[in-house]
């Protein structure tokens, strides 16, 4: 299977983190905006704490989730999307659905309940993805097949 997109603003964050200790020069010159500072003179915990104190971050990641969902579906705006849930809440139901699909982000938008979540999706085949959707209900996840027709 094959990542398309994530949404976990956790997780976004500590990738953040790696990346920018592993290339401090990256992050003179993107974040900083500093092309004069030695990189070696930037620190891990100066690293960690621009992005645990950056209020915009969360934004970002979601703007960046929204990109990943519109490559891979954009070509299947006006389909119809059937999905089918298991293990969904706290009394671990299972469900289906159908919709059409009139934007890219329709995926995202169209089976999450309303609150803190992690989303993560992988596609399985041609026009078939699973779906896991973490959230204080159900915190070991809820598992989604989707199916473009």
């Amino acid at each position: 299977m094959t990542k398309i997109a994530e949404y976990d603003v956790g997780n976004y964050i500590q990738e953040q983190i790696d990346f920018f200790q592993q290339d401090k020069q990256e992050f003179l010159v993107s974040k900083l905006w500093d092309e004069e500072r030695n990189p070696e003179s930037v620190t891990d915990k100066e690293i960690e704490e621009y992005f645990y104190n950056d209020y915009y971050i969360g934004e970002e990641h979601y703007q960046d989730f929204l990109y990943q969902l519109e490559e891979e579906f954009t070509d299947y705006i006006g389909k119809e999307v059937y999905v089918e849930g298991r293990k969904m809440g706290w009394r671990n139901r299972s469900g289906h659905t159908e919709f059409k699909m009139e934007f890219a982000d329709d995926v995202y938008k169209k089976i999450i309940p309303n609150c803190d979540l992690t989303y993560s999706m992988e596609k399985v085949k041609d026009k078939e993805y699973e779906v896991r959707i973490s959230h204080h209900d159900s915190p070991t996840g809820e598992y989604y097949k989707l199916k473009i027709k």
